[in-house]
């Protein structure tokens, strides 16, 4: 076996020791940073990380709600993520952990915070119950309101249902 392979895998061996005894993401602090490469764009607000020190993290955006894959807009918003960080080197600002085990955290690329673009081009909600954050929130609801008032993305359908509605309906 190749020497860079055999060293890759005794990382991955490592560090999946290392979460397995640290308990994993339930342990991790609000305010941890990472930086990482996105692997996959799971959902319009969920991503999986591949992090600089080789650990895969599965991230739910702060703040906002995107709409569920067979709702209404949900590949829409999904595509809107893609097209924006899929692939590509971002930070991760931990906010929290949610009842999934997945890190809750702002996402930045190249200095543009990504939950905020999605709510300014109409690819989600902001997610007001879990939202606490003031200065933060207070950015996402201005969005919010003027994606609305411009139409834009989800915004098009002046019925649309809102993911957590659409889930509690399901």
């Amino acid at each position: 076996m190749k020497r860079p392979i055999l060293k890759l895998m005794l990382a991955a061996v490592a560090l999946a020791l290392s979460v397995w005894w640290a308990g994993g993401p339930s342990e991790l602090a609000a305010g941890e940073h990472y930086e990482g490469k996105v692997e996959r764009v799971i959902d319009g607000d969920t991503i999986s990380v591949l992090t600089t020190d080789y650990e895969r993290i599965r991230i739910r955006l702060y703040g906002i709600d995107a709409p569920e894959k067979k709702q209404n807009g949900g590949a829409e918003s999904s595509r809107a993520l893609s097209k924006l960080i899929d692939g590509r080197q971002v930070q991760v600002e931990v906010e929290d952990v949610d009842r999934y085990n997945r890190l809750v955290a702002l996402v930045t690329f190249k200095g543009s915070l990504i939950n905020l673009k999605l709510v300014e081009d109409g690819q989600a909600w902001v997610y007001d119950r879990y939202c606490i954050r003031q200065y933060v929130c207070q950015k996402f609801k201005e969005a919010e309101k003027r994606a609305r008032q411009a139409g834009v993305g989800l915004w098009r359908d002046q019925n649309a249902i809102a993911p957590w509605d659409y889930r509690q309906n399901r």
